[in-house]
């Protein structure tokens, strides 16, 4: 009997730290959706009341109405009529480049301030 430790080898082990591993990982990614879930409501909690603008037409996604100025998006961005959004970067009708949050979507873009309608 030249190894009496091989012999003793207990599966039941590692079983058991194979599943406490798996449910640790499960654990984690339950908590990260969790918390991006949360974050986004926090987001939409904390715009002040009368800060939100609304998209009234889109062109092909690359070209916006809001509130009464065109923009010309910087890259494809997906908003619908009707959506709702927030300037992060930038103030609407005044500055040339602007981010946007669109409150609908949950996505962020970069737009160009072409003109006010009608001129």
């Amino acid at each position: 009997m030249p190894y009496p430790i091989l012999n003793s080898i207990n599966t039941d082990n590692i079983r058991q730290r194979w599943v406490a591993r798996l449910l640790a990982m499960l654990s984690g990614c339950l908590l990260c959706t969790i918390v991006s879930i949360s974050h986004a409501g926090l987001l939409e909690r904390l715009i002040p009341q009368g800060e939100t603008h609304t998209v009234t037409a889109v062109d092909r996604d690359v070209a916006f109405i809001i509130d009464g100025y065109i923009y010309d998006a910087r890259q494809f961005c997906y908003m619908v009529v009707g959506d709702k959004v927030v300037f992060l970067d930038g103030r609407h009708g005044i500055d040339y480049r602007a981010t946007v949050y669109n409150l609908n979507g949950h996505e962020q873009c970069d737009l160009l301030l072409r003109k006010r309608v009608g001129e």
